[in-house]
């Protein structure tokens, strides 16, 4: 499933205010611990793709000119570089991006739709903003947007956007996979920004998008694990101009609505193939005491005549919620997966009067081919002091020492310094185990699946 399954904090919003813009942001630090670290290229990319809504626009609304394919423009070609889209950068190569030209204003802000692109199940949208913005740290202005009026069932509907900036303003782009199962040969993209430099308002668009051509063919293998209880059945692979999408049905028990899918991808010589977005979740279904998700996962390039087949590793990250050990608990306690084999033991806790120390194993010992400083980073970042009733709010950790007692064995101690914790006592502060962490890095393998191309 979606990755932003492990990231719930933003799915009710509905009016980005400072402070639901902070929480946001706390979402996307939380999510670091719940990606896995070796496919950070992947949707992970969570924060710049995606998002948009609604249909009427402002009064100062400028009526747009008649779209047309575009030729060759340097600055098209710039933005599509500065902002890593191999798929528009490949598109424009072909002349194949339309130019448009859409304006809403709003609070003395002028956002311009500048280009777009659908190929195969992606949409890609340009954008150029002017006016008096407020900038970040890092210099760039930061927008919030929203994708279908912010519709929770679609992945990513609410957005963050970073901006890039130029002598004429501030530019900005959106990928996406179109967020259905069926794919329209002309459609609208409703695209609403909310927030744009620090400034409330509403920049309000239908971004008209053509399909270009495009082949779908037809598989129909599948690949599953019985130990947790998932299942993965491939239905088609899309061919676009620049892209290549894989359609799958997964099917997952009922505990296991945030498990997420992720696929790896190798030609017919064994090299990979990169996913720029991967487990998107089309459609969400219960059904017979399980959940049955429509997902997509999309390569940025077309593969047509490039390979002969497809070899694709499937692999689901089973979500797991968060544990707590009661500092006055009788050790050890292990904790355990329910539908993986992954465990924490916590073997000692000791108190002073100005330390508590925990003792504690990761895996049994099992790196199950990780390094040992994934284990090192597990055992600084997830395994917790953390006063009770704030137990499931997540802040900067409480600083603490982490030892390594054994190395082979993936035993640490972690020591908290207590003395300056108000009242603190055995009954009001708890450990927590984030073992989610685990099982979003050390995904369930399923069987590999080969797929024609040609």
């Amino acid at each position: 499933m979606e990755k932003n399954s492990f990231q719930e904090v933003y799915e009710k919003i509905e009016v980005p205010q400072e402070d639901v813009l902070k929480a946001i942001q706390n979402g996307m630090n939380r999510a670091s611990f719940d990606v896995p670290k070796t496919k950070r290229n992947t949707k992970i990319v969570l924060w710049s793709t995606v998002a948009v809504a609604a249909i009427l626009v402002s009064s100062s609304f400028i009526s747009p000119s008649m779209s047309h394919v575009m030729a060759n423009v340097p600055l098209l070609g710039k933005i599509y570089e500065t902002f890593n889209d191999a798929i528009g950068r490949s598109l424009q190569s072909q002349e194949l991006i339309t130019e448009l030209n859409k304006t809403a204003s709003s609070k003395g802000i002028d956002v311009t739709i500048t280009n777009a692109y659908y190929d195969g199940a992606v949409v890609g949208v340009t954008f150029n903003v002017k006016g008096n913005l407020n900038t970040e740290e890092s210099g760039k202005v930061v927008g919030f947007y929203e994708i279908f009026d912010g519709d929770e069932g679609i992945s990513d509907s609410k957005e963050l956007v970073h901006m890039e900036p130029t002598d004429d303003g501030n530019i900005g782009h959106i990928q996406l996979s179109y967020p259905e199962s069926e794919l329209p040969q002309e459609a609208t993209f409703p695209l609403e920004f909310k927030t744009i430099g620090g400034k409330e308002g509403s920049w309000r668009f239908d971004v008209p998008i053509n399909q270009l051509p495009y082949e779908t063919v037809t598989i129909d293998k599948e690949s599953s694990e019985e130990f947790s209880g998932v299942k993965v059945h491939f239905d088609s692979i899309l061919f676009g101009q620049a892209s290549t999408a894989i359609n799958y049905t997964a099917t997952f028990p009922i505990q296991g609505k945030h498990d997420q899918v992720r696929l790896e991808v190798y030609d017919d010589k064994g090299d990979e193939i990169n996913i720029s977005m991967d487990g998107i979740d089309l459609k969400t279904i219960e059904e017979n005491d399980h959940i049955i998700v429509k997902g997509r996962s999309v390569i940025p390039q077309s593969v047509k005549g490039e390979t002969k087949y497809l070899e694709v590793h499937p692999k689901v990250a089973i979500y797991e919620q968060d544990q707590f050990v009661s500092l006055n608990a009788s050790t050890p306690v292990e904790i355990k997966a329910d539908r993986q084999n992954l465990a924490v033991t916590i073997e000692k806790i000791t108190v002073n009067d100005h330390s508590l120390g925990v003792d504690f194993q990761v895996n049994n010992g099992d790196e199950m081919g990780r390094s040992f400083g994934f284990f090192k980073d597990f055992a600084r970042n997830d395994v917790l002091l953390v006063k009770e009733t704030e137990k499931d709010i997540y802040m900067e950790p409480m600083q603490h020492a982490v030892k390594t007692i054994h190395k082979d064995e993936l035993r640490f101690r972690s020591t908290f310094d207590i003395r300056k914790l108000d009242g603190f006592n055995l009954n009001n502060y708890v450990i927590r185990v984030n073992l989610g962490s685990l099982s979003a890095n050390i995904p369930v393998e399923l069987d590999k699946v080969k797929m024609d191309v040609n």
